[in-house]
């Protein structure tokens, strides 16, 4: 494999030196992606049809939480919880935020809810990785949505149960073999349906359409990159416990078949597909002793990544949290970020 990364030459990797050459570069790799995913064309099209299966208010958080159903594709279903403010005024628009988990075993969008009383493992996975983000970011008045990926949490059904212990398989692996006999990726359709979640935010009426933001740790921070990277909508987005080199962490160790594009790395990097969302807001959390994302590479990456922005001149707009920690969430300068970067999460004016 080491031999095979050094003859390639990566035609769509950065090597821009004017804003002209930035935009001609975006819009080609931007394109390669998507087409590597499997999304062109794109699904067909359909009504998201949300339904809200059950509500229940937390008044110690001051959230009010939803269970809910939206419909990606046709006869596609993602299951979500839906966290708002539990007091805002008649009519007002807050920002939000779409909050996406990682494999946490296959819980899903509880973890990422702070929904403890799940499972055992639920509760475990929130106190060891810091995992409840999503909750941390409607407790300080945004509304937030955490979908299930595909084959995780209510969608999991013919894969995996609560009842299984640990299984031989990846089910990401199989799924996604799957998926490339019908010309996909399994991260390409689940990005699909994280978009789909940014329509589904657009288009109520608590929230600001021009105001969202994207955030997710490990699979969660890979859905993340990809949503930024492929939607101009995000204007803030945390990538936690993802950002390094597909040679450092893919090619050099066990690497989930959920998570991968199909012959990207013939044409550009991780650090490339990144940088795609400059000249928006980026922060990348990265922890020292982080086993799966070795640190060196994450700094390498974020500065391949700085490149674009300077060339740019938006360096500000890209932060990093480096800390002294696992394969974890920090949420050290997150809040403040996603403050910045949508404006306070206070209601404004509706209209």
């Amino acid at each position: 494999m080491e031999r095979a990364y050094a003859r390639q030459d990566r035609p769509l990797a950065f090597r821009a030196a004017t804003p002209a050459g930035w935009q001609t570069w975006h819009d080609a790799l931007r394109a390669k992606v998507l087409d590597l995913s499997g999304l062109v064309p794109p699904p067909e099209p359909c009504d998201l049809a949300p339904e809200v299966l059950e509500r229940v208010e937390l008044p110690d958080e001051g959230v009010v939480r939803e269970r809910i159903v939206y419909q990606s594709e046709p006869d596609v279903w993602v299951a979500a919880y839906l966290l708002r403010p539990l007091t805002a005024p008649a009519g007002a628009r807050r920002p939000a935020v779409l909050a996406l988990h990682g494999h946490g075993g296959r819980w899903g969008k509880g973890q990422v809810a702070g929904v403890a009383g799940e499972h055992e493992t639920v509760r475990r996975n929130i106190e060891h990785y810091r995992y409840d983000y999503g909750l941390q970011f409607a407790r300080r008045g945004y509304v937030v949505l955490c979908p299930d990926a595909r084959l995780f949490g209510e969608r999991a059904a013919g894969w995996w149960s609560p009842s299984q212990g640990p299984l031989s398989y990846d089910p990401c692996d199989r799924a996604g073999n799957q998926a490339a006999l019908l010309g996909f990726s399994l991260i390409g359709l689940t990005v699909w349906d994280d978009r789909r979640g940014l329509d589904y935010l657009q288009a109520r009426p608590d929230v600001d359409p021009q105001r969202l933001g994207v955030a997710g740790l490990s699979l969660g921070g890979t859905r993340a990159t990809y949503v930024a990277a492929l939607d101009d909508r995000p204007r803030a987005t945390v990538i936690s416990g993802y950002l390094n080199t597909f040679r450092d962490y893919a090619l050099a160790r066990q690497f989930c078949g959920g998570q991968y594009v199909p012959g990207l790395l013939r044409w550009a990097e991780q650090p490339d597909v990144t940088a795609l969302i400059a000249p928006r807001a980026l922060l990348i959390e990265a922890g020292t002793e982080d086993e799966m994302f070795p640190v060196d590479a994450s700094r390498a990456a974020q500065e391949q990544v700085a490149r674009v922005y300077r060339l740019l001149g938006v360096e500000d707009r890209l932060w990093r949290d480096e800390f002294e920690g696992g394969h974890v969430w920090s949420g050290r300068l997150a809040y403040d970020f996603m403050a910045r970067y949508l404006g306070p999460p206070a209601a404004s004016a509706s209209g």
